[in-house]
């Protein structure tokens, strides 16, 4: 744990003689926490539950497609198994997802905006109603079929600008951090992500379950009730958050306010204890590394699905039951392993640099020196301060930053790279399972990622935060479904699919060389904000 010191504010002739003690922000119980984690089970449920039926929707619209053109054939054959089906089933499946992210990214900038114009709860609601329109065309899209319905389910992601997965994860993590302290949101963040993890377990069993015992159609019937519900759930369990109690910060108009997450990743300027100013890389690094894990991870819980179905024969059962227990191990990992992996992490990392500290001045206590400066030093600092250069000041759960998240970030890259790799050497149907129980030990890259970036930035800059890594997350998504699903198609046609795994280990690995790059600013140092200065205006004299 690093603590950045606080400037004091400037004091003049002007100043009030008592300082204004700001509003303290309303303290959230339990309860509300719990419910909101409960939101996001529920709605992550809703958006799971056709995540198994679509790709097997898209392989009986796909063959059926083939066979208009193709006879049909022989007996004892299974006519939707054969490499061009299977490049086909590819192809339709990446492009229906990259088209639901790059719709969800547009719809990441809408829901900053909508937070930022009408509060998060209402944000929230909006982004859960609008998938259950999307699903009412997709049910069209079912009953359709053939090529005809893969283009109608394809063209119903547009609906994705207006409210999406994108947009709802934005929300309710923006719900969440603002009901929680600045020590305990990585962890609940981690909670949060679980749950959704629950969800996705819950729903891909679902999803298949009714497929197999009811027909193709009923899932996409049931998620539309299941958004509905969530959508009540959300309009009358969760407490609305006032807007007047979000951090206050500086304002940005116009375009700039649109797209003012990009700002996130842009290098900042801080004060160093020694009165130097410096740039800061770690939150654009943090960025680059984080895009380069969910390149490599993104694609598994698809590529799960098709590698087994295409190579061991599973079905929509099998399959079910495959994410499921990947989503469910991944989720018990996130709500209780992963808190307690935080705070004792944090707690052995403070230890350490004590311990460290210690042994390099064991005269003194471990306190933060004073700085020591030449006289032209302390010149240049006084006029700094004085007259072009201000120090902004920290808000309160903004003076200690966490470096253990940070390290578990990096960390995480690497296991997850070793048990993707690990995934190219199975060669039996039951090995797939194993592959779906040891994956999630690697779990929580982006919770410790979206709590080391909320420590990196400004607290009035906490939903822009969480927009960008959104953001980022989104278009890795966008990447990861079109770059693997083209790649999957092109080692399906040769018979070499297993080398998918490689090259997304190889994928985690960079990521991994990256976030060694990424760092928080020094110790003791400060922000810098520019001054903003009144023009001033001369009145012209007449004659």
């Amino acid at each position: 744990m690093t603590v950045i010191q606080e400037s004091s504010p400037k004091v003049d002739e002007t100043s009030p003689l008592l300082a204004t003690e700001p509003s303290k922000p309303k303290k959230w119980g339990k309860s509300v926490v719990y419910c909101t984690l409960l939101c996001g089970f529920l709605v992550t449920l809703s958006f799971s539950v056709t995540q198994v039926p679509m790709i097997y929707v898209f392989r009986l619209m796909t063959c059926d497609a083939y066979y208009e053109t193709h006879p049909e054939p022989g007996p004892g054959f299974d006519r939707c198994s054969n490499h061009e089906i299977e490049a086909g089933t590819a192809r339709a499946v990446s492009l229906v997802g990259a088209s639901t992210t790059f719709f969800g990214v547009i719809n990441l900038f809408v829901t900053g905006w909508s937070i930022k114009r009408f509060g998060i709860k209402t944000s929230l609601a909006i982004q859960v109603f609008w998938p259950a329109v999307r699903l009412a065309v997709q049910n069209v899209g079912v009953d359709t079929g053939s090529g005809t319905g893969i283009l109608i389910i394809q063209l119903s992601q547009i609906i994705t600008i207006i409210g999406g997965p994108a947009g709802y994860l934005l929300s309710l993590n923006s719900y969440i951090t603002e009901i929680v302290s600045h020590e305990e949101r990585t962890g609940v963040l981690g909670q949060l992500q679980g749950c959704a993890m629950f969800g996705n377990a819950l729903g891909y069993l679902a999803g298949g379950l009714l497929a197999d015992w009811m027909n193709i159609a009923a899932p996409f019937r049931v998620t539309l009730m299941l958004f509905i519900l969530s959508c009540i759930y959300v309009l009358l369990v969760l407490p609305s958050i006032p807007k007047s109690e979000n951090v206050p910060g500086p304002a940005s108009k116009g375009i700039t306010k649109f797209f003012g997450p990009l700002k996130t990743f842009a290098p900042q300027k801080w004060v160093l204890i020694d009165g130097r100013t410096q740039r800061e890389y770690g939150a654009g690094l943090l960025g680059i590394g984080v895009f380069l894990g969910v390149l490599a991870t993104g694609y598994i819980p698809v590529l799960l699905q098709m590698y087994a179905t295409d190579i061991f024969g599973f079905g929509t059962t099998a399959n079910g039951y495959l994410v499921a227990t990947n989503s469910l191990i991944r989720g018990l990992f996130l709500t209780l392993a992963f808190p307690r992996i935080i705070t004792a992490g944090r707690k052995w990392l403070e230890s350490k640099k004590e311990t460290s500290d210690t042994e390099l001045n064991p005269s003194k206590p471990p306190t933060q020196p004073e700085p020591t400066m030449e006289p032209t030093q302390i010149d240049e600092v006084e006029a700094m301060e004085n007259e072009e250069e201000a120090v902004e000041p920290l808000a309160t759960d903004e003076k200690e930053t966490f470096q253990f998240d940070l390290f578990f970030t990096r960390w995480s890259l690497i296991a997850d790279g070793v048990l993707t790799g690990a995934a190219s050497f199975v060669t039996e149907g039951w090995q797939m399972y194993l592959i779906a129980v040891m994956l999630p030990l690697a779990s929580g890259t982006g919770s410790s990622a979206k709590g080391t970036i909320l420590q990196m930035c400004p607290a009035s800059e906490r939903a822009d935060a969480l927009s960008a890594i959104t953001l980022v997350d989104m278009v890795a998504r966008l990447t990861t479904t079109t770059v693997f699903g083209l790649i999957f198609a092109a080692f399906a046609d040769i018979g070499q699919t297993y080398l998918v795994f490689t090259c997304n280990a190889a994928v985690a690995l960079l990521g991994f060389i990256v976030l060694l790059f990424s760092r928080f600013p020094p110790d003791g140092s400060k922000r810098f904000v520019e001054e903003t200065r009144e023009p001033l205006l001369v009145e012209n004299e007449t004659e």
